[in-house]
């Protein structure tokens, strides 16, 4: 009885495993999946070594303006912090004492102006006249006195008159002759007009008088501290009613731009820095937005004195359109290429890169014998950046300039799987 039960559990068992199999049979092969992916041309590019600098901004000129002449400050026309244009009149000083000497000198200078056209004009007819009847006068006063002295002589010899009245008669006539002289002498200066050297006296006056109008006129222009570019105010140093000496700092200002970056490289890079170098400086975002923001720089300066401490050199980088995002003392990243051009090295994008814990690869798409795409793994090792590609190296070749790398999809591909290209990103 108990062997029968057994085997009528048996048969009961084999009837239920038949119906299994009948009811559910074995599924048919499946197709081979295709993935689909977004693939990029790997690039052969000649690049340089590029490094990563820590920078300051600073500005590209700072001044300190100085009062070219002494005065009272009477005016301050700007707050610290202001933006000012070039020529913005910026502090003014008291200059009522030099307008008084413009209006003494303005004085002078029309009394030489009018003693030099009164020179230039020659002497007036009517004066010259005079003259002349000047000296027909005083050859009348010469022959009377001359007449005289004859007269007196005679009676002198003859014993009439004493000699005390013949000395008198020719004190006279010597008077009279002298008097024709001066008489005379007038005249012909006044026929002749004016001396070539009277005029270049008066005309050297007009000269003097006119620079000494120019140098008032100059000190107060200066007067007025103007911006002498567009920048922004530092530093008031002065004060509403301070005396100001000449060279007395009054202001200080930088200019708003150009902009400039002051990073130190090691003694064994400075040398391999050309001036004109292209760089990027990239100055990161802090706060809610995050992010960062790229601006070109050129190397301008490299100077040749080191830190004895740090053996580090100060190279400075002009910033190209800097905006007002940028301020000097800012901290900024450079990257600067330096050195030549190296031998070409092939490039892929940075989202063709697949890492894991074991290794580091690419995938790369390439048609089989049978017309379909397949997917080969190639393990690499990356290198430097270049904006949004990587450097790869690998092993026997297995990259070539040109072919298709997988940048959209590769973390679901295996090796040997078939892909549909559905993008190609240039």
């Amino acid at each position: 009885m108990t062997v029968n039960n057994r085997n009528i559990k048996i048969f009961l068992i084999v009837i239920f495993l038949s119906f299994l199999v009948f009811a559910h049979p074995l599924p048919a092969q499946k197709k081979p999946r295709i993935v689909p992916v977004g693939v990029a041309r790997v690039q052969e590019l000649a690049t340089q070594s590029s490094y990563s600098y820590p920078g300051t901004v600073q500005a590209w000129a700072t001044t300190k303006l100085a009062s070219e002449v002494e005065g009272r400050v009477k005016a301050m026309l700007f707050q610290e912090g202001d933006y000012v244009k070039k020529r913005t009149p910026l502090v003014k000083l008291r200059i009522d004492p030099l307008i008084l000497q413009r209006r003494l000198v303005r004085a002078e200078k029309k009394m030489v102006e009018i003693r030099l056209e009164e020179l230039l004009a020659g002497t007036r007819t009517e004066t010259i006249e005079a003259a002349r009847s000047a000296v027909a006068q005083s050859e009348a006063k010469v022959h009377l006195a001359e007449n005289e002295l004859r007269r007196i002589k005679k009676l002198f010899k003859e014993g009439v008159l004493s000699l005390d009245e013949f000395d008198k008669a020719d004190s006279q006539a010597q008077a009279a002759r002298a008097e024709l002289e001066e008489k005379q002498s007038v005249l012909n200066e006044l026929v002749a007009g004016p001396r070539a050297e009277k005029i270049k006296q008066e005309t050297a006056n007009l000269k003097a008088a006119e620079a000494r109008l120019q140098m008032i006129q100059d000190d107060i222009n200066r007067a007025t501290i103007k911006a002498p570019f567009n920048g922004y105010i530092v530093k008031k140093e002065t004060e509403v009613g301070q005396w100001l000496e000449k060279g007395d700092p009054a202001v200080s200002m930088i200019a708003a731009k150009p902009l400039k970056v002051e990073i130190h490289v090691p003694q064994f890079q400075f040398n391999r820095i050309q001036m004109g170098a292209s760089a990027r400086i990239i100055f990161e975002h802090f706060g809610p937005t995050g992010g960062e923001k790229v601006f070109k720089g050129t190397v301008v300066e490299k100077i040749r004195v080191g830190d004895p401490v740090s053996r580090t050199f100060p190279v400075r980088l002009k910033v190209s359109r800097p905006n007002s995002q940028l301020a000097p003392g800012m901290l900024v990243r450079v990257e600067l290429k330096v050195g030549k051009r190296r031998d070409k090295t092939l490039f892929v994008p940075k989202d063709a890169i697949v890492r894991t814990p074991r290794d580091t690869s690419v995938w790369i798409v390439r048609q089989a014998r049978d017309k379909t795409m397949k997917a080969h793994k190639v393990a690499v090792q990356t290198g430097r950046h270049e904006k949004n590609l990587i450097a790869v190296q690998f092993d026997k070749h297995k990259i070539k300039p040109g072919d298709w790398v997988v940048v959209q999809g590769n973390e679901r591909l295996k090796p040997k799987m078939r892909v549909k290209i559905i993008s190609r990103i240039q």
